[in-house]
């Protein structure tokens, strides 16, 4: 089974991963999470240190999902060849940006993704070119992330667009596009927007959530892909309230 086929079939629990150690990966399957998004946006992270997450993810039993600094041919390529079942790519506001990242993700002829028979994601040769192409074309997760106002607006072209498999609605940078707050009705409205146009075209759809409430009114709406914080905040949130807990308990008589 697929990354693709899971998520048709129902909601996936993910989280962004920003710590670089390997063993991250194993703590949050055995967390229970289904999934990991490796955040090469926002963690200042290297291809090298990227490319053990993926491997160590997919060890503990999870899937791995790379979110790529920026929209370019090469940040695609060292992930998919690094064995990621999945790309996500930040700010894409235009169905020509959609088909480019659509087209380093497949292989020809369905696409312009450059061939490599001995990485990771070939078993190092093990899976005979012809099979390999047929599998990769059909496993790897291609993910759009409508974050801005200019997204937003093509977000029905994008979905539209071949080879995109799902839409990803970012609250955060959202809300400062369009200049409202977390809790604007304006907000949820764009993200109804993302799920009516994705619905139409037959398009999964993701989302980002702070908390498990959260989480569960987006699944409710019809999100597949539910990232929930990350590895970071976590451990603060776990680490605060057992401070705090622990410090409440030594201030008592």
């Amino acid at each position: 089974m697929t990354l693709k086929t899971t998520l048709a079939a129902g909601p996936m629990t993910a989280t962004f991963a920003s710590l670089k150690d390997p063993a991250v990966a194993g703590v949050l399957a055995q967390a229970g999470f289904g999934c990991i998004v490796i955040d090469r946006e926002h963690a200042v992270m290297g291809v090298e240190t990227a490319a053990g997450l993926i491997m160590a993810s997919q060890r503990a039993g999870l899937s791995a999902i790379t979110r790529i600094p920026e929209l370019a041919r090469a940040a695609v390529q060292d992930a998919l060849e690094a064995g990621s079942d999945g790309i996500l790519a930040p700010m894409v506001e235009s169905a020509a940006q959609a088909k480019q990242l659509a087209s380093w993700c497949r292989y020809p002829p369905e696409g312009t993704r450059g061939v490599h028979p001995l990485t990771p994601a070939t078993g190092y040769g093990a899976i005979p070119m012809p099979q390999m192409f047929r599998a990769a074309n059909q496993q790897v997760l291609v993910c759009a992330q409508i974050e801005t106002a200019a997204g937003l607006e093509q977000a029905g072209a994008i979905a539209k667009t071949d080879g995109i498999d799902l839409l990803f609605f970012g609250p955060g940078d959202m809300a400062v596009s369009l200049g409202v707050g977390m809790d604007d009705p304006r907000l949820a409205e764009a993200f109804e927007r993302v799920l009516a146009v994705a619905g139409k075209a037959g398009k999964l759809v993701g989302t980002f959530a702070m908390n498990a409430e959260g989480a569960h009114r987006a699944a409710a709406a019809g999100a597949r892909l539910l990232v929930l914080g990350s590895d970071l905040a976590l451990l603060k949130q776990a680490g605060t309230e057992a401070s705090e807990g622990l410090k409440r308990r030594l201030q008592r008589p």
